[in-house]
């Protein structure tokens, strides 16, 4: 099953919308459920950031954001496995060797992928940035978001760092995290505090998302001093169970970065560690749902569980088969109770042969019913199993395969014709 410690809880609205969902954690320090909370009003100090409008791609929208730590302070990241993954992917892997990091630059509205001098733009950023903040470059992370192929607008990135120095604020600032949006419907922040500790974070993405690693971007900001290799232990396993769990088209991007933060001023106990995985489990899921639930031409959340798998990794890949069909995803759009399509989407082939499935073991559900079993298919009244899906934002899907003990969770979303609009016209 997921690895999520078992003490996260997700209160669900009445209709299921994830937009009123609240997400909790049981702390052992404190002996009590802390929530998350919406926005970044818990986060550590010693931070300071700016946003601000560069017209990389749109005049009067914020593009260019920076966050830098008062002084060098612990850091781990994952990222794509796309083979086509940016420069910035690229040196952020190289500086994040040491485990230690000082600021975060992400630029929005254009990836800078595969263009002559993407590599070398990126360099130029990072050094700039460094000397305007009095930080080691090596110090530095980049991200860039948006069009793949489309050279940065050098000249406006360099008037943007050279107002560095006199725009920066102190603080960790809401329009951050408008700044590293592209087709995003909203800003997606979360914070938490418990004892000592506070964390703050925030996420973009809306397509291109599969992810195979951590996520599209997501940034999380905390004061307690993790040692290096167990923060990227412990960021590995949430991610694998949030945001890897997560998908909106099967497309992964080439710049996907799931990175932390700390400013170390909080030594971290074992206690602090069992409380800090939890939380950090319990932000970076309502991250990971708000991302799929605010997806391009999404009108639904849809959670699938395949319980029955031989393995984790068996019952993760069935699962993602699943919330990955476009006609699964159509079929929840028009509040369709196909369940012939999962039954399609479940028997795809997977990395290793497989054996073909026995119906008599499979038991699929919908939205709460059952509709098949037993190797036949349940009666129901169809029209007002479509007129459930029809009113809730939230679909859950559920798949027994009848082969083992394992089971996982994913989370996706429906497939509109708002979709195909933003994506057909995504550059023109």
């Amino acid at each position: 099953m997921n690895d999520l410690p078992s003490d996260i809880s997700v209160n669900e609205a009445e209709d299921g919308n994830p937009d009123l969902s609240h997400y909790q954690f049981h702390s052992s320090l404190e002996k009590k459920w802390i929530p998350v909370e919406p926005g970044l009003t818990h986060q550590p100090n010693g931070l300071c950031s700016l946003a601000i409008e560069t017209g990389i791609k749109y005049d009067n929208v914020q593009d260019f954001a920076v966050v830098a730590l008062d002084k060098l302070g612990n850091a781990a990241g994952v990222f794509t496995r796309n083979r086509s993954a940016s420069s910035a992917v690229t040196i952020d892997r190289e500086h994040l060797k040491n485990g230690k990091a000082q600021a975060l630059v992400v630029i929005s509205k254009n990836a800078n992928v595969f263009t002559p001098t993407d590599y070398d733009d990126s360099i130029e950023i990072v050094n700039s940035v460094g000397e305007a903040l009095n930080i080691a470059p090596s110090d530095i992370l980049l991200s860039c978001t948006g069009v793949i192929g489309v050279p940065l607008p050098m000249d406006k990135i360099r008037k943007a760092i050279a107002r560095i120095p006199n725009t920066i604020k102190s603080g960790l600032i809401d329009s951050v995290a408008e700044a590293i949006l592209t087709t995003d419907k909203g800003p997606k922040t979360a914070c938490v505090k418990f004892a000592d500790v506070v964390i703050a974070g925030m996420a973009k993405g809306a397509g291109m998302i599969e992810p195979n690693m951590a996520t599209m971007l997501a940034y999380l900001f905390t004061n307690l001093n993790i040692e290096s290799e167990r923060l990227r232990t412990i960021l590995k396993r949430v991610c694998d169970s949030t945001f890897n769990s997560i998908s909106v088209d099967t497309d992964t991007s080439t710049s996907d970065s799931t990175i932390v933060f700390s400013t170390n001023a909080i030594e971290a106990t074992d206690a602090h560690l069992q409380d800090f995985e939890k939380a950090l489990g319990a932000i970076t899921l309502k991250l990971a749902r708000d991302i799929v639930y605010q997806a391009e031409g999404a009108t639904k959340l849809v959670e699938v569980t395949v319980s029955g798998g031989r393995s984790d990794e068996h019952a993760k890949q069935v699962a993602k088969s699943i919330i990955n069909s476009p006609l699964v995803k159509t079929a929840v759009f028009g509040a369709d109770p196909n369940w012939g399509r999962i039954v399609m989407a479940m028997g795809k082939p997977l990395d290793v042969a497989e054996n073909p499935f026995d119906p008599a073991r499979i038991k699929i559900s919908i939205a709460g019913k059952t509709m098949f079993e037993g190797g036949r298919a349940i009666s129901l009244d169809l029209d007002e199993l479509s007129t459930t899906i029809k009113n809730n934002k939230q679909i859950n899907i559920a798949v027994d395969l009848g082969e083992g003990h394992q089971s996982w969770t994913v989370w996706g979303c429906d497939l509109s014709y708002k979709y195909v609009e933003v994506n057909a016209e995504y550059t023109t």
